[in-house]
């Protein structure tokens, strides 16, 4: 019965990042600006140094942030949507959120500390953690590819 509520828990979660990371990507191409000034606003008051906002060549790493919220959010649908959970997407989700947090980590500590990379930091490492939390919870039941 635990291990039915644990797969319940991570099937709802990961439905929550599929909408979440959607609206991710939506985020990214409609209000990239936007986005960025919140964040730096937040830096402000922090005493921490904020972004340069997006412009003409910057912009071009749009074509990379979009396509992998739109990547992060199908592995979380593909995951849940059968029977069974599939445990490999749930794997590329975190390993994707890994990454982005301690790529973030890295450009907070070696480029002058900027908080947009500590706030990424953060949120990403979040989601691995909580991810990892129900993804373990519910491990027995998950369905693994053959080897």
């Amino acid at each position: 019965m635990a291990l039915v509520i644990a797969t319940r828990r991570l099937r709802l979660l990961l439905r929550v990042w599929t909408v979440v990371f959607a609206l991710g990507a939506i985020d990214f191409f409609v209000f990239p600006y936007l986005t960025v000034r919140i964040l730096n606003s937040t830096a402000k008051s922090l005493g921490m140094h904020e972004v340069v906002a997006l412009n003409a060549g910057q912009d071009f790493w749009l074509t990379l942030a979009v396509p992998y919220m739109i990547v992060v959010a199908a592995l979380s649908w593909v995951a849940q949507r059968g029977e069974r959970i599939q445990a490999q997407p749930v794997q590329f989700l975190m390993l994707a959120k890994a990454s982005s947090s301690l790529t973030s980590l890295a450009l907070f500590v070696f480029g002058g500390f900027p908080y947009a990379f500590l706030a990424n930091f953060v949120v990403d490492g979040a989601i691995v953690l909580i991810t990892y939390w129900f993804y373990r919870a519910a491990k027995a039941e998950l369905v693994f590819p053959a080897r």
